[in-house]
């Protein structure tokens, strides 16, 4: 698994690039609860396990919506995926429809990006990643060009900035901090990340403590859940619920390209804050 970073002009908009190569055979891991995702499929193919038992077959080029489920994920190979983390002001800019239209879905590319058949053959005919950073670079231009920056992108960042520092003060905090009514926060934030404000809280708790045990397998329960958990139980439940399985699963390297990415991100030095949780 590789990183790269976005041109500058879209670095408010991508979170990363990434690119996945596998020689013959597969790999089977889980997919958390994330933020919405491009990815194109340039070699081999994926199937995906919803909740519910519920395989899908993943598209030559997929745009996923954000999730507060995670999903199982096969990678048959040989195969060579390129993918970019989309983040929230840079779905309204890009799709032009509210993150909660496509909340844990997933549509093919073209459906909301015309032209993402032929960013999939150029890929197909690039010959290193650098070609395949470009050719990423210009599809998300363009599609940055065909739409004005929205009149509540500024709200997108006020959420990421509470989410990142640990949701202090819960819900209220953030109510008080934007100068909107409850309704309005809700609204927007499904608007924006495609869940209600105490879901999203759920949610990056539950993906913080992932990243803790990534960075530190070895530490105690207590020690990783902190505050944000009642009981032993409840950080159990909570992040089976987003994660998929439960932390010692995950400890015991339960999902290894789940925690090897997380790591891995880490050291792309233009990665968004929200991106090192999410």
């Amino acid at each position: 698994m590789r990183y790269y970073s976005p041109a500058p002009p879209l670095r408010r908009l991508l979170s990363s690039y990434y690119v996945v190569e596998i020689g013959p055979g597969r790999i089977t891991d889980v997919m958390r609860a994330e933020l919405p995702n491009v990815r194109f499929v340039i070699r081999g193919h994926s199937d995906l396990t919803w909740p519910g038992g519920i395989v899908r077959r993943g598209y030559d080029a997929s745009v996923f919506g954000p999730r507060s489920l995670p999903l199982g994920m096969v990678l048959e190979g040989p195969a060579l995926v390129f993918g970019a983390g989309i983040m929230p002001d840079g779905w309204t800019r890009f799709f032009g429809i509210d993150s909660d239209e496509l909340a844990d879905e997933m549509l093919p590319l073209e459906d909301l990006a015309p032209g993402a058949r032929s960013v999939l053959c150029r890929m197909q005919n690039g010959t290193s990643d650098k070609a395949l950073v470009a050719a990423a670079d210009a599809f998300f231009l363009s599609l940055a060009r065909r739409r004005p920056v929205r009149d509540d992108a500024g709200f997108g960042m006020l959420v990421e900035n509470w989410l990142v520092r640990g949701s202090p003060g819960g819900i209220d905090q953030l109510i008080a901090a934007s100068d909107r009514s409850a309704r309005q926060v809700e609204r927007l934030c499904r608007r924006t990340y495609g869940a209600p404000p105490k879901l999203l809280l759920r949610k990056y708790r539950a993906l913080r403590s992932a990243v803790g045990i990534s960075l530190d397998p070895d530490a105690r329960w207590m020690d990783i859940a902190g505050d944000d958990f009642y009981d032993q139980s409840h950080f159990i439940r909570e992040f089976r619920t987003f994660v998929g399985m439960t932390p010692t699963q995950f400890a015991a390297n339960g999902a290894a390209v789940m925690s090897h990415s997380i790591r891995l991100r880490r050291q792309l030095p233009t990665l968004p804050r929200l991106s090192l949780v999410s």
